[in-house]
């Protein structure tokens, strides 16, 4: 059982019909308090299902539950009868955008504004090589990514005709970029780039976003990941410290730190950090904001693929009492990073799940090693869809 699945058994009992499975917002139609039930419902029988220890909290509820995604996207399908920006798997009717509750409002009219324009004759040559649109950040401060599958005159001819046209509008829209991936993969940021040609082009404004947590503002650029439930971070960032207290007079290694929320916020207590990320942007943003920040000397950031060969290889053992936090993607973490790690005998574990459904596989990939499942506190982090990201506390 999936927790997807669980979530539509619980809505079937209740007389709920629900979208499809490949619908991308298959709750959001309901009421929040009923979405919420639903899910603290289904999580307990996907606990039970898998034989999960203990049982999780009630899940913790999303301050924004509709109209809060900080980071959104919109596939550009081009046909005879003309342009939809649309969701991954959904079929076009003829063009237009595809709604969203859960998008930002001036996302949305970020879309309605590009969709019209692409439709005019000087925007032909963009809608023909278009990928993705991406919008990110929230209002008066948004970015626009356009993702093609050509870098050519035209192209960026066509792409600083749209920015002059954005900057003409009162949407808000500070800066723009176009991004190369001629795979159209649908890893509309992470793609496998040309190496040796230009793939990441900004058009005008900063080349930087921003967020705040715990009083913290910290930027990165355009293309590196963040929560896109930006109302949540601040959730996050407070609960993920309670689960990692006490930090005083420890270490806090911070796995996939990406631009080293975390490790700036949480790891504030700490008697040293080390983030490490693979994503080599991510972590020259981490370090610029540690040197603003003036805790470089406390707070190390370091680039390097997260598996046991380099936790075990590169990572020196720790003099002081060590805690460790993981957030890795939604995949979860390679087969030997739990092993690797409790050589390490860190004396508390967070290990953050944003895919439900890997919870299982990283709980027995502890135990195996030592560490039992303490506490799992359940985030909205995703309200209106049949995910949520998980916090686990693990110790020996």
């Amino acid at each position: 059982m999936s927790f997807s699945d669980a979530v539509r058994t619980y809505a079937a009992q209740r007389g709920l019909a629900l979208p499809p499975v490949q619908h991308p917002e298959p709750l959001a139609a309901l009421s929040y308090p009923l979405e919420l039930e639903l899910k603290d419902e289904a999580l307990a029988a996907f606990w039970q299902a898998q034989h999960l220890p203990g049982r999780p909290q009630p899940v913790v509820p999303a301050p924004m539950p509709r109209g809060y995604r900080t980071t959104t996207k919109r596939r550009a399908i081009l046909d005879p009868k003309g342009l939809a920006l649309t969701f991954p798997g959904a079929v076009p009717s003829g063009g237009g955008l595809a709604p969203s509750a859960l998008d930002l409002p001036e996302h949305l009219a970020v879309y309605a504004f590009l969709l019209e324009r692409l439709g005019r004759p000087p925007g032909r040559a963009m809608a023909s090589v278009l990928n993705w649109v991406i919008v990110r950040g929230g209002p008066g401060a948004l970015a626009v990514i356009l993702n093609v599958n050509v870098f050519d005159a035209r192209v960026v001819r066509a792409g600083k005709h749209l920015a002059e046209a954005l900057q003409q509008t009162p949407l808000g829209v500070r800066a723009g970029f176009l991004y190369l991936d001629p795979s159209g993969s649908d890893y509309y940021l992470e793609a496998r780039r040309p190496t040796r040609t230009l793939s990441f082009k900004r058009l005008f404004g900063p080349d930087w976003l921003q967020v705040e947590a715990e009083g913290v503002r910290l930027r990165f650029p355009p293309t590196v990941f963040s929560q896109v439930n930006g109302a949540m971070v601040g959730v996050m960032t407070a609960t993920t410290g309670a689960l990692l207290a006490p930090l005083e007079g420890h270490t806090l290694l911070d796995l996939y730190c990406g631009y080293g929320l975390f490790s700036l916020t949480v790891g504030r207590p700490a008697a040293a950090v080390l983030g490490v990320d693979f994503d080599g942007p991510a972590i020259e943003a981490a370090r610029a904001s540690a040197a603003y920040l003036r805790c470089a000397d406390r707070v190390r950031f370091l680039a390097g693929r997260i598996d046991g060969e380099f936790l075990g290889g590169r990572l020196r053992p720790c003099r002081l009492p060590e805690a460790v936090l993981l957030d890795p993607p939604r995949q979860g973490t390679a087969p030997d990073v739990a092993a690797a790690l409790a050589a390490r005998q860190p004396q508390r574990v967070v290990h953050i799940c944003c895919g439900t459904d890997e919870i299982p596989r990283e709980v027995e990939a502890w135990a195996r090693v030592g560490y039992r499942l303490r506490q799992a506190v359940p985030l909205d982090l995703f309200a209106g869809t049949a995910n949520l990201e998980t916090l686990l506390l693990l110790t020996r």
